[in-house]
């Protein structure tokens, strides 16, 4: 419901105050304002809001805290300009800076679908031992044609390696589901190979190609592991649908 109702100005608040949190473990009204670069006031009357909203527990002059709903609106914002500043820095070269200022403006705007077609470029880029960009274009092929797309795959230098494509032979060694990691391990993201609302949800949590998570255990048959320091919950179906590297 948040998710449309939040303007990109809410969005961009939520955002400070989780990335906030992540460095300082808190955040404050000062804070956000030099961060943001306006005034306290203007601070106020946005974490006004996003209380109304039940997004934050705030109170004047006090401490600002995520709520649970908080915690993951703001994860679905910061997942999209995650995925869209390793974009236009890591593929397309631009400067950190400028790739950082590309990402927040188009964060905003960015569809569910485009959000999934960006995490599946980056899936095909992690999954391919050389890293070439026409595995990408053969894995959109295989949801029409498995012959048309492993014929467009043997153009993939890697292809014989490659992981990613049905007629390709073994998987790689280094290549586990997050229920095969050890407790303790520091892992990172390669897939998410769930379809539907369970890939939805993951990839706005911010499970991403290249994240690097730590898995903490499992207690109950539920998988948890932390993600930039916050503690997440994972059913044992959406653990084993996370394809992850070795323990780094």
């Amino acid at each position: 419901m948040t998710q449309n109702v939040l303007t990109p100005a809410l969005e961009d608040y939520l955002e400070t105050i989780y990335l906030l949190q992540q460095k300082n473990k808190i955040a404050r009204v000062r804070e956000i304002a030099k961060d943001r670069q306006v005034k306290a006031s203007s601070v106020s009357l946005a974490l006004k809001r996003l209380s109304e909203f039940g997004l934050i527990r705030y109170e004047q002059r006090e401490l600002i805290e995520l709520t649970d709903e908080g915690k993951i609106a703001a994860r679905r914002v910061y997942a999209r300009h995650v995925v869209l500043f390793q974009f236009f820095h890591d593929i397309l070269g631009m400067d950190e800076a400028a790739a950082k200022e590309e990402a927040c403006g188009l964060e905003h705007a960015l569809s569910q679908e485009g959000l999934d077609r960006f995490v599946q470029f980056f899936e095909t880029l992690s999954m391919c031992p050389s890293k070439d960009i026409k595995c990408f274009f053969a894995q959109q092929d295989n949801d029409e044609s498995s012959d048309a797309s492993n014929e467009k795959a043997k153009k993939c230098t890697g292809c014989d390696k490659c992981v990613r494509a049905e007629g390709c032979p073994k998987p790689s060694t280094t290549h586990l589901r997050l229920t095969e990691a050890a407790n303790g391990a520091t892992v990172k993201i390669l897939k998410i190979m769930a379809r539907g609302q369970m890939r939805q949800k993951l990839l706005e949590t911010g499970l991403l190609p290249n994240v690097i998570i730590k898995k903490i255990g499992t207690i109950d048959d539920k998988v948890h592991i932390t993600i930039d320091g916050n503690p997440i919950e994972l059913t044992l179906a959406e653990a084993k649908n996370i394809l992850i590297q070795k323990e780094m």
